[in-house]
């Protein structure tokens, strides 16, 4: 189809305004003048415009107090958007144009969520709290600046039937991966619960330096640096080898057993293995534990430091190792098998088949892997650290990280903002982290680097 052909088919008229998006922006503005919320008051009900955020309000006869969020003009910076998108909609490229609609709908329908979560918990404590026609209307121009943008782009060629596909995964990576980033400038703040996480006052850096005034900044960064070396270096270690074990299996049934055998480990929940290393560490009936009582030289696992980053190395390569020992084996199954025969023929040994075929064959496998470890080196397994160690007070020293850290300080201090500066430095320097390694295998091989 030609270009005049779609454009006349997309808009009303070929080379004018799109009108439909001046409505949907009319539409989407008119709605904070309708109730994004309703509620019951002294056996009356009340709306709640979507305006009451920004100018401030006091609800509910004074007893609830909304203070303005100037987040909400973000609202407006989206209608505006829509509205100029329309007017130069024949003047821009139209993917462009319509790549623009999309984007703009899944913020302002990720934003009117937002509102709903927030207005869910300002209204709390009144009685009969409902949606309100105002949000909902918000939320449907949100969705209709989508299925636009998705026509527009369908009739230009610039996405297929198939591409529609991936909208499910896509929808959730942007909600699950990237709107919860907006919560970053938590970390900012001295969160005040009484007037709410978005009115509490700014605190600048305090909270990162508070953190690293202690001693827990080196001791969480320490251990989480040292136990995610120890498992990458071992792990692909392992990992090679078993998959060569692996792969010179002559008999196919064996072969598929182990591979099966080896993967169970991997789906079982830390919270099982956690009690399975209590059966072998238990002071009271642990296997090995009453074995080294009768040798005479009894071990408190659970209060004795010691062992545990021994015993946690162990645990993690026997519950991971056969994810890695997979891909390594898939990586040695592509390699052509002339290759090995031309070389026994040559006189090649199997050492030195390892050394001069296998291994070079498979270096592009191993430094991605290996990258893409490097990325996490700052994340370390919550389910290993918090649930294998029975989350002992004793054994903190060693089990201490990142992660653990976090958690503790939301669920069990109840510092919200200590908890997010210490996620948000754990989220910054892995990112740095994997833009160094990256640029390293750059310049040793161009070809194998991620980007």
């Amino acid at each position: 189809m030609k270009k005049k052909q779609i454009l006349t088919t997309l808009l009303p008229v070929e080379g004018k305004v799109p009108i439909d998006l001046l409505i949907i922006a009319a539409l989407s503005a008119f709605s904070f003048f309708g109730p994004f919320a309703t509620y019951t008051f002294n056996r009356r009900s009340f709306d709640f415009p979507g305006y009451y955020f920004l100018t401030g309000v006091d609800v509910a006869n004074k007893t609830v107090h909304i203070a303005p969020v100037p987040m909400q003009l973000v609202f407006s910076a989206f209608i505006l958007l829509t509205v100029v998108t329309a007017l130069l909609f024949r003047r821009i490229s139209p993917k462009t144009g319509s790549a623009a609609m999309l984007i703009i709908g899944i913020l302002q329908m990720a934003l009117a969520v937002l509102t709903k979560t927030q207005l869910t918990s300002i209204l709390a404590g009144l009685k009969g709290v409902g949606a309100g026609w105002g949000l909902t209307v918000l939320g449907l121009c949100g969705m209709a600046l989508i299925i636009r943008g998705f026509y527009t782009l369908y009739k230009l060629g610039s996405m297929t039937a198939l591409d529609f596909m991936v909208l499910p995964a896509g929808l959730y990576l942007l909600i699950n991966n990237y709107f919860p980033m907006f919560g970053l400038f938590i970390a900012f703040k001295n969160v005040d619960y009484s007037v709410g996480i978005l009115n509490s006052p700014w605190c600048g850096f305090d909270n990162f330096r508070y953190l690293f005034s202690t001693s827990d900044a080196w001791l969480i960064t320490k251990n989480t640096l040292l136990y995610n070396f120890s498992f990458i270096i071992i792990g692909n270690l392992l990992g090679i080898c078993i998959g060569l074990f692996l792969a010179n299996l002559l008999s196919k049934r064996l072969q598929k057993f182990y591979q099966t055998a080896i993967l169970l480990p991997q789906i079982i929940s830390y919270v099982i293995v956690g009690y399975i290393v209590f059966a072998f560490l238990s002071n009271q009936a642990g296997m090995l534990t009453k074995a080294l009582e009768r040798s005479g030289s009894g071990i408190n696992f659970y209060a004795d430091r010691t062992w545990w980053p021994l015993i946690l190395s162990i645990v993690y390569n026997w519950k991971q190792i056969g994810f890695s020992a997979v891909l390594y084996l898939a990586a040695i199954s592509s390699i052509d098998s002339t290759l090995y025969e031309v070389s026994a023929i040559d006189g090649a040994g199997r050492l030195q088949q390892i050394r001069r075929i296998t291994l070079p064959m498979i270096k592009s496998t191993i430094i991605t892997l290996v990258l893409l470890q490097i990325g996490r080196i700052f994340y370390s397994d919550f389910g290993l650290f918090y649930q294998v160690p029975m989350n002992a007070g004793m054994l903190y020293n060693v089990t201490q990280t990142i992660d653990t850290y976090v958690y503790r300080m939301l669920m069990t201090n109840n510092r919200i903002s200590m908890a997010s500066a210490a996620s948000f430095y754990q989220s910054i320097v892995g990112f740095v982290l994997i833009l160094a390694a990256n640029a390293v295998v750059r310049r040793i091989d161009r070809d194998v680097a991620l980007f």
